[in-house]
């Protein structure tokens, strides 16, 4: 029975990567609004071998998407303290700074969803093949969409839109669960850092749009702590992002001391 389960899985993620392959995705051809339109990334594949290692070799996504399967299946009918719902900020909480991820899961099951470079429709996806199934969460943290809003051609008003629904499918897959959403975090060390800069400025506004998402929701928890993430000049500094977008251990434990008096 149990070998009949993982073959099943084996089959969906095998399909939806040759799919990937060939230059499709699981839901037909792309559609404008493509923040808001669920997508795998089973194409997604890296040469760093300590990154999700698994069955699907260098495809690390594929690899991801079964690990957290799996994981998910570990609690199925139990009671989970605390869902990371998002990109490679909270991925590389787990994988880049053990000493801060341990200091926020001793004494609380926690099941961490960031992918890297995991946008909108990517979390949309996940939540529709079962990332948020089978177990009671007491609180969900979300926050996505800096990817989404790194390419230049992205409108904020799109991935706001994308980051509401998203709230919405966690509500009606965890209805008693505590949804916390976050702003955007900030990134860039100054505004000479174009890319950074370019993509900073679309997350503000998409946080703008977000918070007054949240003040008309009530039943969604809004935790902003962006300005302990940056110094007087209004940027991050290196001591909490080495690479301008992804924080250190410095840096996670900012997030952990705003997040941890909130959970249930």
């Amino acid at each position: 029975m149990e070998r009949k389960k993982y073959m099943k899985r084996f089959c969906i993620i095998q399909s939806c990567l040759i799919a990937a392959v060939c230059g499709l995705t699981a839901f037909g051809a792309p559609q404008k609004d493509v923040e808001s339109t669920p997508a795998a990334k089973m194409d997604a594949h890296t040469k760093n071998p300590k990154r999700d290692p698994g069955i699907f070799g260098d495809y690390w996504w594929a690899n991801r998407f079964l690990s957290r399967n799996r994981l998910v299946e570990q609690h199925r009918g139990k009671t989970v303290d605390l869902v990371l719902l998002g990109d490679s900020i909270m991925h590389f909480w787990e994988w880049r700074c053990p000493k801060s991820w341990k200091k926020l899961t001793q004494g609380r099951t926690v099941i961490n969803l960031g992918y890297g470079g995991d946008r909108t429709q990517n979390v949309l996806w996940r939540i529709a093949h079962g990332e948020l199934d089978g177990y009671t969460a007491k609180n969900v943290v979300l926050m996505i969409g800096t990817n989404n809003n790194t390419s230049n051609d992205t409108d904020p008003a799109n991935v706001a839109k994308a980051i509401e629904k998203i709230a919405a499918e966690v509500r009606a897959k965890q209805p008693g669960a505590q949804l916390i959403l976050h702003p955007i975090f900030p990134r860039g060390v100054s505004a000479d850092s174009k890319r950074h800069a370019d993509a900073r400025a679309r997350n503000d506004r998409t946080n703008e749009l977000l918070k007054a998402f949240a003040a008309a929701h009530p039943e969604i928890t809004w935790i902003d702590f962006n300005d302990k993430m940056v110094d007087s000049t209004g940027w991050v500094p290196r001591t909490i992002m080495a690479d301008e977008i992804h924080p250190t251990d410095a840096g996670y434990d900012i997030w952990m001391d705003a997040l941890l008096p909130s959970l249930k």
